[in-house]
């Protein structure tokens, strides 16, 4: 099989690189809600824009973003740590500590109840937030000439998203036109992954595996739970200790995207946090992004997105009428498409697994009502220009794709050639195309009827 050369020199990747990587002693109060990774609730952003170089008009705008924040998507990840202490407490097991962290994880569970899965109404109100902002930020591309397009999975918690987010562009614009829908026949470029990374991605779960137990630390917590800590290698007839803190960490880090007015921040210490943080940003790393130990090829299994977004450009510059399409979708598209997308840095590629969280951060990326945003601008002379927004944050490809100049040779940063992109990222897809014909990795493939209740399934567990 022919090696892959995706991987680029760290210079190059981090090139531009703005987004704020926190070190393990850095971990504190104001930042310890980006310990939940991929889970991390969505904040408005906090830089202003760069105004587009004279002359230039917004015409159209093309985005794909995660649903907003939801509860965990099954009840027993909410029973689980619950009954354990529960029934800890019932045998006079628990610290005073413990008594405490069960009172909180009742009132968790109960503003959970018959909720799984379900978009909380911080999540609906990311959404909102963000298409206001569009409206603000691009009122020329929300006017009554116009069409907003907008599609997503059938998920409930994604369907909510993209209703939230119609509304309140209908609120702002009560005569705008929609297309809207939410349908499997959009499946292939909102969700489906190609067949042919699924061998790819199995190659990392021995790495992953042993880095995991590398980082999981039960043992303080386990104290500071149970008067004795050899309960709970005992309680249910095995060792318990590290499936307890695991659920504990999901249930804390789910907490910042509803409000049932306790936390559970203090469960851990920082630095267990962060132990805790790295397992999950390993998680998608592995399974969502380069890396050597996947044969540097995951991200091109959502190649069909790409197209997708560069085919919709195309026709929208060309005058269909169409100038904004809003995708929602779910992350295990995101982390791959983000990565695909090479903006800042999200290209990074290594096997030293100790050194990911350095350079490539899931709470940088798509986490909760995370989005990527292709901005388009026209002149009279009819020359094309985008820019990026990573969350709503201007981001920046690699130094292999020159900035846009003005007349004077002036580089107007953060913009780009349209010319320029394009090819770019046409040269990724039909890379993508030349490596499967020589891949000599097999391939499963799936009957029409697994890989629909596959998709189904998927979208609906917590890997979304």
């Amino acid at each position: 099989m022919r090696k892959i050369f995706i991987v680029l020199s760290v210079l190059m990747l981090t090139t531009g690189l703005k987004a704020e990587i926190i070190k393990r002693d850095q971990v504190n109060a104001s930042n310890l809600k980006k310990m939940a990774g991929s889970v991390y609730a969505y904040e408005a952003p906090t830089e202003p824009l760069t105004a587009a170089p004279k002359g230039f008009k917004p015409v159209y705008l093309t985005h794909f973003g995660r649903h907003g924040s939801r509860f965990l998507d099954n009840a027993s990840n909410y029973d689980r740590p619950y009954n354990i202490l529960k029934e800890a407490n019932d045998s006079a097991a628990l610290t005073d500590f413990g008594k405490d962290v069960l009172r909180r994880l009742e009132i968790i569970r109960a503003e959970a109840d018959q909720r799984a899965g379900d978009l909380t109404q911080k999540g609906m109100q990311q959404h909102r937030d963000i298409a206001r902002r569009m409206v603000e930020n691009y009122p020329e591309l929300f006017t009554n000439d116009k069409i907003i397009m907008a599609r997503s999975t059938t998920s409930h918690r994604v369907l909510v998203s993209e209703y939230s987010a119609l509304m309140q562009i209908l609120r702002m614009r009560p005569k705008i036109k929609f297309d809207y829908d939410s349908s499997n026949h959009d499946e292939p470029w909102m969700y489906t992954e190609d067949k042919g990374v699924s061998a790819h991605k199995r190659k990392a779960s021995a790495a992953v595996s042993e880095f995991n137990q590398r980082h999981t630390h039960p043992e303080r917590l386990m104290k500071a739970l149970f008067k004795d800590p050899e309960y709970i290698k005992t309680a249910g007839g095995r060792d318990q200790s590290s499936s307890l803190y695991s659920s504990l960490y999901d249930v804390a880090s789910y907490v910042q995207g509803s409000d049932p007015g306790v936390d559970l921040n203090d469960v851990f210490t920082y630095d267990e946090w962060y132990d805790l943080f790295l397992m999950n940003n390993m998680r998608w790393y592995s399974q969502g992004a380069f890396t050597p130990l996947t044969d540097n090829v995951v991200p091109y299994g959502h190649c069909v997105t790409l197209q997708n977004f560069l085919d919709f450009a195309d026709e929208a510059l060309a005058g269909n009428g169409v100038s904004v399409i809003l995708r929602y979708g779910h992350e295990v598209t995101l982390m791959s498409y983000f990565s695909l997308l090479s903006l800042n840095g999200s290209e990074y590629s290594t096997d030293d697994l100790e050194s990911v969280a350095d350079h490539w951060a899931a709470y940088n990326l798509a986490y909760m009502g995370g989005n990527v945003q292709w901005v388009f601008f026209r002149n009279k002379k009819g020359e094309v220009i985008v820019k990026f927004l990573l969350n709503e944050q201007e981001a920046t490809l690699p130094a292999s794709v020159p900035f846009y100049k003005d007349a004077k040779g002036k580089e107007q940063k953060p913009y780009y050639r349209w010319e320029d992109v394009r090819k770019f990222y046409q040269d990724k897809i039909d890379y993508w195309e030349d490596y499967k014909a020589h891949d000599d990795t097999p391939v499963e493939e799936p009957s029409s009827s697994s890989r629909s209740r596959s998709f189904r399934q998927e979208i609906n567990t917590a890997t979304n």
